[in-house]
């Protein structure tokens, strides 16, 4: 089963908020780009699949959310069952994770259930496993642009961030107005009130990679 897709693109991430940030920035990017990027039919599976079309391509995009870190290793059999034998395409593999602190390292996602996972990507064969991760929360991302999360919630910009790691950060902001931060699709009206240009700059994901790889 082709569909006509040129190649695809998997991503596999641990929660939903992470699906919402990179769905809102690839929407973002489509629409600066003149490219589209559509939502299609959910699938027997229960994916939930998108496409994207630029000029020369027809790119399938899927989503894998992995819900808890002790169940990252089953990715693998999803992208082998539901993306690479499914789809007789290309295929490059975005590992979307965090550190959950400044002080751990990166080099942690390459050890024991992620080394697993990227062995069964590459018994798959993945064309390339790329990494989108940041070295704390999903929300530091998000908080690189202080200002729009701010302006979301009609609000000024503190001199200083309450917390430590961004969730905390996050959570204080909307404590400040009253409001309660809720991970995943309920975040996703602030989510979309984002400067993804500035997220892409200034940002420690490197999203230009999944741009390059778009565009």
């Amino acid at each position: 089963m082709s569909e006509n897709y040129t190649r695809g693109i998997a991503f596999i991430m641990e929660g939903t908020t992470e699906k919402v940030f990179y769905r809102t920035y690839l929407q973002w990017l489509a629409e600066k780009n003149n490219c589209t990027f559509e939502k299609l039919k959910v699938s027997d599976s229960g994916d939930i699949p998108f496409v994207w079309k630029n000029a020369n391509e027809k790119i399938l995009i899927k989503f894998n959310i992995v819900g808890t870190v002790t169940q990252v290793v089953h990715s693998g059999r999803w992208f082998a069952n539901a993306c690479a034998k499914k789809y007789k395409i290309p295929w490059n593999v975005y590992l979307c994770y965090d550190t959950d602190s400044p002080e751990n390292d990166i080099s942690k996602f390459y050890q024991d259930d992620w080394k697993l996972l990227r062995e069964s990507i590459q018994e798959a064969k993945a064309t390339r496993i790329i990494d989108l991760a940041a070295r704390a929360d999903i929300e530091d991302v998000m908080l690189v642009d202080c200002l729009g999360v701010c302006n979301f919630l009609q609000i000024s910009v503190p001199e200083k961030l309450a917390g430590r790691k961004g969730k905390a950060k996050m959570k204080a902001l909307y404590r400040g107005v009253g409001r309660t931060y809720h991970e995943g699709d309920r975040a996703s009206g602030m989510i979309e009130s984002l400067d993804f240009q500035k997220i892409m700059e200034e940002g420690p994901i490197a999203m230009k990679y999944l741009k390059d790889d778009l565009v």
